[in-house]
């Protein structure tokens, strides 16, 4: 039975000597041009890689943020677990949406002129 064997072409490493370089005397130019169907077949490819590049993270995070959503209602009603943390902010936030009102009315400067102006055009 026969092994391949590589031999070393080298028994050293070779020396890299930097050689100069001249300045350019002149600079030359290369033009690609496309025709109309060329650059509709482009522009149709460069919107659908955009799409896809954008979308689909989009969906992804969005249903990973959906599923585990369902997961957590489902586990809450199946087993009581958990505290439902969307029915918590919803009570917060209209537990302390009068005293915000009052808060904000009562505010000198222009931060309570900008709310007042705001409930006048509003209402």
């Amino acid at each position: 039975m026969r092994l391949p064997v590589m031999a070393p072409t080298h028994k050293s490493t070779p020396c890299v000597i930097p050689m100069p370089k001249a300045k350019p005397t002149q600079v030359i130019v290369h033009r690609i041009e496309l025709q109309e169907k060329e650059r509709d077949a482009l522009d149709a490819y460069i919107a659908g890689s955009t799409v896809k590049n954008v979308v689909v993270p989009v969906a992804i995070v969005g249903g990973v943020g959906a599923a585990g959503y369902i997961g957590y209602k489902t586990l809450k009603s199946a087993y009581d677990w958990g505290e439902d943390l969307v029915d918590e902010l919803v009570d917060g936030y209209n537990a302390h949406k009068g005293a915000a009102d009052v808060i904000l009315e009562t505010q000198p400067g222009p931060i309570g002129n900008f709310y007042r102006a705001a409930k006048w055009f509003i209402s």
